[in-house]
């Protein structure tokens, strides 16, 4: 792929971390098709660090402090991470949802990104979520006469606190374009925002095929330690409301109950582990924490069903990850959930009785297994070249817009 003429600054909190090798790869994995495809561009990893005193604060509560990272690596290159320290006060203003805090923190960060990166370099901005990153780069776009394009994910959008929106509105108006990961989000935007979608497109995360492939089943389980005997189901993320994950004790029950030969499997961590492990049930569970990026690939070899409960969902990357793997996905009619289903699952409508529907949507799948497999039609659809190949195709597009003679 030909080059697009202007170096593009790259900017994110979503990374990989020492704690959760999982978080923000969708980021790293656009970066590495990137590389590939010799476009220029520069990567700041955004990362905020406590100072001295919420750290002692954190060891005092018996909380470890997260240990500071300094590199963010994308195949043979090297990203310095750009680390911005918070005090006590920044830290509650950011957790009570404060629109002064953010915009505040978001200045930060266009203010210490400029003092590590030579702005004369760029000809566009390119923040992966809206706020504060996106608010960062609207203040970067002002000031260097640049245009700028955010990325949502989904969070941003959908749990927005009201304090938020007039913000987070204006960083999607003022960009060059606006690019979501799922229709249902850029219609979320549109309900909650006033967002007029003008300037919006539909990029979906995708899937690595080469990694996230179809492995004998047996083998997967014997690896991690699941039974052979039984039919898996597994719930991936975040244990965490958003996601779903209070619903899994009712979820798992039902399951049970409906069938002897369930295995439920817990990939994950969150402030739910504990009511988690309260709640469930305690024959036929698994809680198998947080896994390494690199073994996921054989978590969703070894499940039969994957249970996407999420209350909202940008898209759902790990419904992407399980289909190339061959699992099938039963999940709720939420966000971009049935965008990423399709027909290889169960799309299941919210209700009180959500729980009930979602095992008995499972119970079916597991009556009628049928392990699909990565087609030519969804690896062209889904890959991350593909995403990469519209992305480049808009940074051209918002360049050429902006200096037309260039």
């Amino acid at each position: 792929m030909k080059g697009i003429g202007r170096k593009v600054l790259i900017f994110s909190e979503m990374f990989p971390k020492p704690k959760n090798s999982s978080s923000g790869v969708f980021v790293i994995e656009r970066l590495r098709v990137l590389l590939r495809f010799g476009v220029e561009f520069d990567f700041a990893p955004v990362s905020t660090f406590d100072n001295l005193l919420i750290r002692l604060l954190k060891r005092l509560k018996g909380i470890t402090p997260s240990a500071p990272i300094d590199i963010v690596q994308v195949e043979d290159k090297q990203f310095p991470v750009i680390s911005i320290s918070l005090r006590l006060k920044d830290r509650i203003g950011l957790l009570r949802q404060k629109t002064d805090s953010w915009v505040k923190y978001a200045e930060r960060m266009a203010q210490t990104i400029e003092r590590r990166k030579n702005m004369k370099e760029f000809g566009l901005f390119h923040a992966h979520r809206v706020f504060p990153e996106g608010y960062a780069a609207m203040l970067l776009s002002k000031k260097h006469d640049l245009p700028y394009l955010v990325t949502a994910h989904g969070g941003e959008i959908h749990s927005i606190s009201n304090n938020n929106k007039t913000a987070v509105r204006e960083v999607l108006e003022k960009a060059a374009k606006v690019i979501f990961v799922s229709k249902a989000l850029m219609k979320d935007a549109c309900e909650k925002l006033g967002y007029d979608k003008s300037n919006g497109i539909v990029i979906p995360n995708g899937v690595d095929t080469n990694v996230f492939k179809p492995i004998d089943r047996e083998e997967a389980r014997k690896k991690i330690g699941l039974p052979l005997d039984k039919k898996i189901v597994g719930f991936v993320g975040n244990l965490i409301e958003v996601k779903g994950a209070h619903r899994l004790p009712a979820i798992a029950r039902e399951l049970i109950d409906l069938r002897s030969d369930v295995f439920f499997i817990i990939v994950g961590d969150g402030p739910l582990m504990k009511l988690l492990r309260e709640k469930m049930p305690t024959k036929n569970v698994h809680f198998a924490g947080r896994v390494e990026y690199e073994l996921m690939p054989i978590v969703m070899n070894a499940i039969d069903v994957l249970v996407v409960p999420s209350r909202q969902e940008g898209l759902g990357t790990v419904i992407l990850e399980a289909r190339a793997c061959g699992a099938r996905v039963v999940g709720t009619n939420v966000g971009g959930i049935p965008e990423a289903v399709e027909d290889e699952g169960i799309i299941v409508q919210q209700s009180e009785d959500v729980e009930r529907e979602l095992a008995r949507a499972t119970i079916n799948l597991l009556s009628n297994l049928c392990y699909s497999c990565s087609t030519n039609e969804f690896k062209k659809k889904w890959s991350w070249q593909s995403t990469v190949i519209n992305e480049v195709d808009t940074y051209k597009q918002i360049l050429k817009e902006y200096d037309p003679d260039d």
